[in-house]
């Protein structure tokens, strides 16, 4: 298993050729030939286009190599990859299962820890030990095998198990359960925490998490992350190990990442283990929702980030900031009196209800669209008013319990 290190021609091709379609490339070297690999080199500046926002610190080493086209795209972003090597700060030892390109696996290695990277596919393994060498990551090792194989005979105890399981199935289609990736996390989760302290599951964010909990024991978080707004995946965090908290409490939260890693925002809160909720007695749920009374020039207008909107703790969300209303159980967006500068999403001002008149006016404006449970999608809207995109100015289209509403707001 090693890869035969590519010479100055190879990155200079690359270099002097990343903004070329590599279709024409094929082309214009078909049948000539070249001091390089020019497959392999093809790949590269395809590669690179892919993740030139993805992976900005891996890219910055011209010597860096991707082993093929699918191993970019399936690759962690890196400032969530970081965000991994923090939180798994503290252990010393750990594996990765399903390492692919091994974008997690060099985070690991870079924050301090002692890292196994199994791989089962030959090429990419090759390749993420020559990365590993060029950054002179001594403390990562690659092991080119089959992670449950290496888990039932090796000898070795973790820190921490991290997996991101493969979520291709029949016919290359996608799947989000962890049923239905490879490995089988399901039938091995006790093969998993019977060799490390901790098991760190990346997943979808299509992921069912109620279902997960039914699923996965002992799991201490649940956090539903994005970079920028767009959200990146599901982690769950499990333990075989037992903790003080004895009300079956999980760790639930949405992070919203930059890309240099640092929490953009974050909400936390709990839910029971067993139920897969927190449902909460509050006294009156009727004071939770909002009423066209409530829609007043002046308030303010919330709308919840991705990873809010993947976990949805509603009534926890309300429990927090008192004066919030919500639209209505399928409308997700919140109006408040109140300034709440925490509130984890977009946070705008209302301008106001818009009649006829004024909607008829509005023909050729800039303004963003955005349809919540409302009849029409943003774009049969857009184009029905005759809108532009852009600006920080937004037409909200919702209901307010079963009637619906436009409003005008601009961004804070």
């Amino acid at each position: 298993m090693e890869i035969i290190t590519p010479g100055n021609d190879f990155f200079k091709f690359i270099e002097d050729n990343i903004n070329e379609d590599t279709s024409k490339l094929r082309l214009k070297f078909h049948n000539k030939n070249t001091t390089f690999n020019l497959p392999l080199a093809l790949i590269q500046i395809e590669c690179r286009k892919k993740c030139v926002h993805k992976l900005p610190s891996f890219l910055s080493n011209r010597l860096a190599i991707f082993p093929d086209v699918v191993a970019s795209e399936q690759a962690s972003h890196e400032a969530v990859a970081n965000f991994h090597s923090i939180l798994a700060q503290g252990n010393e030892r750990i594996l990765d299962m399903t390492a692919g390109l091994g974008i997690d696996s060099l985070a690991f290695a870079k924050n301090g820890c002692n890292v196994i990277s199994c791989e089962l596919n030959e090429n990419k393994a090759a390749c993420l030990d020559y990365n590993r060498k060029i950054l002179n990551l001594n403390s990562l090792k690659v092991e080119n095998t089959d992670s449950l194989v290496y888990l039932k005979e090796t000898d070795n105890f973790f820190d921490m198990i991290f997996i991101d399981p493969a979520r291709r199935g029949e016919g290359n289609s996608r799947v989000y359960n962890f049923k239905d990736c490879q490995p089988d996390i399901i039938s091995n989760i006790d093969l998993l925490l019977s060799r490390a302290h901790s098991v760190m599951i990346k997943a979808s964010p299509l992921l069912d998490i109620t279902q997960t909990l039914k699923d996965i024991p002992h799991v201490k978080t649940i956090r539903a992350i994005s970079v920028n707004g767009e959200c990146k995946e599901i982690l769950i965090e499990a333990s075989d190990l037992k903790r003080p908290d004895c009300n079956n409490r999980i760790l639930a939260e949405a992070i919203d990442l930059a890309n240099d890693s640092s929490i953009n925002c974050k909400f936390s809160y709990y839910i029971d283990s067993l139920k897969g909720s927190n449902k909460k007695h509050i006294n009156n749920m009727m004071e939770l929702y909002a009423n066209k009374d409530n829609i007043v020039t002046g308030y303010y207008l919330y709308e919840p980030n991705a990873t809010m909107m993947k976990l949805a703790p509603w009534e926890d969300l309300s429990l927090k900031f008192p004066s919030l209303k919500k639209f209505s159980d399928s409308t997700h967006l919140f109006v408040s009196d109140t300034l709440l500068p925490d509130f984890p999403g977009r946070k705008l001002i209302i301008k106001g209800i818009p009649d006829k008149k004024m909607l008829k006016n509005l023909k050729g404006s800039h303004l963003n669209v955005v349809s919540r449970n409302y009849p029409m999608s943003a774009d049969e809207l857009r184009k029905k008013l005759n809108l532009k995109e852009g600006s920080d100015d937004f037409l909200y289209a919702g209901k307010i319990k079963s009637s619906t509403i436009l409003i005008l707001a601009t961004r804070i």
